[in-house]
């Protein structure tokens, strides 16, 4: 039997591969769906025995698993209920589909002890990242749908699916204006050098101040981005911009890089090496200025196209830094290859380091990885001195984390500068009005992305 579809008796396996899925799922062009499923009948069979009651779930299971994945996971709940989790789903329409192969093949007649039985199967369906952004909540969705199947007597239920289709469709047809219109902004978080106490560079972080529904956070509109490739020009808008904040910051004398985020989609445009040469020249600023974070799920989707795409870059004198090390299924053959400089530790091991000896050996194990590969390592989810202490006996490079500061925005990091100055390596000089070049760029940079995807 493949392990990835086992007879688990309790929920404690099904909430962690379910974690698991989402985790993998919040770097990669894909969704992850949870189907709850009931057969009330099961539960109402008050003049049968446990035994045959036991034979009947038995056999819904089984006949539930003939039709799914080897890597989809099915088990049955404490409640009785099954739980399926698909890792890796399209959209809506998948798991629609998947539904309805399962309510065909279970609502089949039941052949047990000379009887026939007929059970009438509701499922409530819930997806990552549309319907929430954390396992317990997408399971209270997916319930919530199962509810609502049995209260209108339909045989599956997405859950809340016209209102979060229309609000989906929404984004997808603002988020294009959205750039042009000047609601993104870009937020920043500083990164410490851990030895000399200075910033040593800041990871940027794009918003969407939408006119009409307030303040929307990546986690919603950065998979609609990537589903409708929009994240192409979001990119490189985020690029433009950082790099002139980053121009700025230099200008004045004050020695920082910028660190952006690249998807799976970023890394598969043959374009992107150009894209960058030229934003890079047309601005003016040092290549080594910019740090490319990549996670180790877009790496593994193509790593020999990512290594063509990431040396071609690297050749332009840009560096790279594998993000959420430690989450992903890179292996050290590919660490070793790829032109990376760095690797920055996952929040989810840094966070709880202090009270799980295993995340801290963990943590412990990547410094050293990391520094006998030659890589600089950097740690989120700093947000306590006592973890700070710790990456310092580690002999951690870097640490980024609410600790040293929440991101925040360009004239704040100024601000932050000097309260924990970064290198300098010139005399502050006068700068331009920078407010005026980006309103500027910005127009320009604008049209010229968009146009990328037309």
């Amino acid at each position: 039997m493949n392990l990835a579809i086992a007879d688990l008796s309790a929920n404690t396996v099904f909430e962690v591969r379910l974690r698991q899925a989402i985790l993998a799922a919040q770097h990669c062009v894909k969704q992850v769906g949870l189907l709850l499923i009931e057969t009330e009948n099961i539960a109402n069979f008050p003049t049968y025995n446990s035994a045959l009651v036991q034979e009947l779930a038995q056999t819904i299971w089984g006949r539930a698993r003939t039709v799914l994945r080897d890597s989809d996971t099915i088990a049955r709940m404490d409640d009785g209920r099954l739980a399926v989790l698909l890792p890796s789903v399209a959209g809506p329409e998948d798991v629609s589909f998947v539904a309805g192969k399962l309510l065909t093949k279970l609502e089949e007649p039941i052949q047990l002890e000379g009887s026939t039985f007929n059970v009438h199967p509701r499922i409530g369906i819930a997806l990552f990242p549309e319907h929430s952004t954390s396992a317990d909540k997408l399971v209270h969705t997916a319930d919530i749908a199962l509810t609502n199947a049995k209260r209108t007597n339909k045989r599956y239920v997405l859950y809340a699916q016209d209102q979060n289709v229309s609000r989906t469709l929404l984004r997808m047809s603002e988020l294009r204006q959205a750039i042009v219109a000047d609601q993104l902004f870009l937020l920043y978080q500083p990164k410490i050098n851990l030895k000399t106490g200075s910033v040593a560079g800041l990871e940027v972080l794009t918003r969407w101040q939408h006119p009409d529904l307030g303040l929307i956070s990546p986690d919603e509109f950065i998979p609609v981005a990537e589903r409708t490739g929009l994240i192409i020009p979001l990119t490189l808008w985020v690029l433009h911009h950082s790099l002139l904040q980053c121009r700025a910051w230099n200008d004045m004398g004050f020695d920082v890089t910028v660190a952006v985020n690249l998807s799976m989609w970023n890394l598969e445009a043959q374009e992107l090496p150009d894209q960058l040469d030229g934003l890079i020249k047309s601005i003016g600023l040092p290549s080594n200025k910019l740090e490319l974070e990549i996670t180790e799920s877009a790496i593994m989707v193509d790593p020999q196209k990512t290594m063509r795409t990431l040396t071609l870059i690297r050749d332009l004198g840009v560096r790279f830094a594998i993000d959420d090390f430690g989450t992903g299924y890179s292996s050290l053959t590919h660490l070793r290859k790829l032109p990376v400089g760095g690797i920055k530790i996952d929040k989810s091991f840094v966070k709880s380091m202090e009270f799980d000896r295993d995340n801290a050996v963990i943590v412990r194990s990547i410094i050293d990885l990391g520094h006998n590969l030659g890589l600089n390592v950097t740690a989120e989810g700093v947000e306590t001195q006592d973890a700070k202490d710790m990456l310092l006996t580690f002999g951690c490079d870097e640490a980024q984390g609410y600790y040293y500061s929440h991101p925040i925005l360009a004239h704040e990091i100024f601000q932050f500068f000097q309260r924990l100055p970064p290198k300098v390596t010139t005399s502050p000089v006068t700068v331009p009005n920078y407010s005026d070049i980006a309103k500027n760029g910005n127009m320009l940079s604008s049209q010229v992305v968009l146009q990328s995807t037309q």
